[in-house]
């Protein structure tokens, strides 16, 4: 297998380091410290992607996304259809339902977002567009569900090390009940709201360094206290996280999942039913879409 050049894995680290943080620039020095490059290969290459317009440096020397890469993304609507889809997918959701929406996409060893929906108060899905999340147990169950036996075990070798033999099951069994009902139900924990608050905290230019490490050592610790109901009861009332079901690209894997999350408060077990068979429908629709199947 051949080595990515160097320059271009640091670019390219580079642009998802600022795509975490889009609502701030960094100086270089910052920069440097937080994907730990040298000052100097470092330097040209924020030179070299602002003189293209990927980046844009401020009058201070501070550098944030580039506007070239608003058009690089609608290009990559019209190649990507299915992408272009999902998102009027999305909008059609909120539309109906009113509830923050999230398409993701799994990256390599990582899902990001590529879009949130807002609700009028401002509620949001839990993740905003470029965030990143590690896909390491209990996160990114959605994405595995439906996986080969050999992606199901290399996501569950990717847990802590203390990781006892029950829970590595317990999460077995919760893919089981992914796949059985077509669709996940995360309830809402202590720690999920520690993992969002440790990204209001990046973007709001605290703990930027070692955010990556730090987003692992906190999913690595959520053992079984992010995770999904294993019964849903009609008239009982759940405080809810996420609901997620996937969208299958034409080779039949999981490429990308639609989600609900943000909800104003409980949902009861009737209304998770209704929001999750609207989101399958909506998923449905979109793989039969890209498939070029009518839609009935």
């Amino acid at each position: 297998m051949p080595r990515p050049a160097l320059s271009a894995s640091r670019s390219v680290e580079i642009l998802n380091f600022l795509a975490n943080f889009p609502g701030r620039s960094f100086s270089l020095s910052e920069i440097v410290r937080a994907v730990s490059i040298n000052v100097a290969s470092c330097h040209a290459i924020l030179k070299a992607l602002a003189d293209v317009g990927y980046l844009t440096k401020s009058a201070k020397g501070a550098y944030s996304l580039g506007p070239v890469l608003i058009a690089v993304g609608e290009a990559s609507l019209k190649s990507q259809p299915l992408v272009a889809r999902a998102k009027e997918a999305a909008q059609d959701l909120y539309r109906d339902l009113r509830i923050p929406v999230l398409m993701s996409a799994l990256v390599g060893d990582e899902i990001v977002a590529i879009v949130a929906i807002h609700d009028e108060e401002g509620r949001g899905p839990g993740i905003e567009v470029g965030e990143r999340r590690p896909l390491m147990p209990p996160v990114g169950a959605p994405f595995i569900a439906w996986g080969s036996e050999p992606a199901i075990a290399a996501w569950l070798a990717k847990a802590s090390h203390d990781q006892n033999k029950a829970l590595i099951e317990k999460w077995r069994s919760g893919l089981a009940l992914i796949r059985q009902r077509g669709f996940q139900v995360t309830a809402r924990s202590p720690e999920s709201s520690e993992v969002a608050a440790l990204i209001s905290q990046m973007a709001s230019g605290h703990k930027v360094i070692g955010y990556k490490d730090q987003l692992m050592h906190l999913v690595g610790s959520l053992g079984d206290r992010l995770s999904q109901l294993e019964t849903i009861e009609p008239d009982e009332l759940y405080d809810i996280q996420l609901i997620a079901a996937p969208i299958f690209n034409k080779d039949g894997e999981c490429a990308f999942n639609l989600c609900l999350g943000g909800f104003a408060g409980k949902l009861s077990g009737a209304s998770i039913q209704s929001c999750a068979d609207r989101l399958v429908r909506a998923c449905l629709q979109i793989i039969r879409a890209d498939r070029a199947v009518p839609v009935p």
